[in-house]
């Protein structure tokens, strides 16, 4: 993976030039005319994407880790993570975006978006293949959005919003007909691993240790390991080591900083310690990997 040496840019969902209400539905097609099939740069939006993908060929890049890109398959990206589009071929397909506040005003819960386990962390964004007697289910949904975004009649949002839930429920059936008789079905760990997340993506440059997060959580480390390695197949230390080298990566590869400062940012004591756990976790030290990254 070759990537230009840059800033990182977060993309605002106000720069986008197609947007209604904190949505925003776009042809795939139309998206890469407009920038003449030119790849994205590597980019975080602070809001929510799905790509669904009828036809195409390239690769998909989420938090470092690189997908090639099938034809009826769907990506779904968190606000946040970073991620670069790479066509090789003008593709037929969709772009879906949409805000918290989008969410929120359409009750669309946090629990819901939590619970699908649609939307991941840390890399772990695999697309969801879809079987092709299943697309025309996705087809309408979207011909539906499209209707209703473009259309000035009262509770038009209201409507799309509707449509966005039922594409995540229907994404979400398919996912889980691979999980079935899976714990993460059980509320309770639900609950306990949408607090982790929520913890780990707060405080992991000042919280290293599965301890700092139990405790916050009332459980036993064990405990927490068990519950977050029974839903996720990671436990909560590999949870913990995975964000603070992508975080890490991101760093090395997008900034300046010294060896020095980034450990320091990241909570380490000894820039000696951050480098031999990046090495570690990675098989580079921090300045090989930078020089890797930054290799055009």
């Amino acid at each position: 993976m070759n990537i230009q040496h840059q800033d990182i840019k977060t993309q605002s969902f106000s720069e986008t030039l197609f947007h209604t209400w904190g949505f925003s539905l776009l042809r795939m097609e139309d998206h890469y005319r407009n920038t003449n099939g030119k790849p994205d740069s590597p980019h975080r939006h602070d809001y929510y994407t799905i790509l669904f993908i009828e036809q195409g060929e390239g690769s998909h890049i989420v938090d470092f880790k690189e997908y090639i890109i099938e034809n009826n398959t769907i990506y779904f990206i968190q606000p946040g993570q970073m991620h670069q589009v790479i066509l090789t071929s003008e593709p037929k397909g969709w772009i879906i975006t949409f805000t918290e506040e989008f969410l929120i005003t359409n009750s669309i819960s946090e629990k819901l978006i939590n619970n699908i386990y649609l939307f991941n962390d840390y890399g772990q964004s695999p697309p969801l293949p879809i079987s092709e007697k299943d697309i025309p289910v996705y087809l309408n949904l979207i011909a539906q959005m499209e209707q209703f975004t473009a259309s000035l009649e009262s509770y038009s949002m209201e409507a799309a919003g509707s449509l966005v839930k039922l594409f995540l429920i229907q994404s979400n059936n398919h996912c889980s007909l691979h999980k079935s008789n899976n714990p993460q079905l059980e509320e309770t760990s639900n609950h306990i691993l949408r607090n982790f997340k929520q913890l780990l993506n707060k405080q992991y440059a000042n919280a290293h240790m599965v301890a700092d997060y139990a405790d916050e959580l009332a459980v036993t480390s064990d405990y927490l390991n068990k519950i977050v390695k029974s839903i996720t197949g990671k436990s909560a230390k590999d949870h913990i080591q995975s964000k603070l080298i992508i975080e890490a990566k991101r760093a090395l590869t997008f900034s300046n900083l010294s060896n020095k400062e980034l450990a320091y940012n990241l909570g380490f004591e000894e820039s000696a310690h951050f480098n031999n756990f990046f090495k570690k976790s990675t098989g580079l030290t921090p300045n090989e990997f930078r020089v890797l990254a930054r290799q055009s």
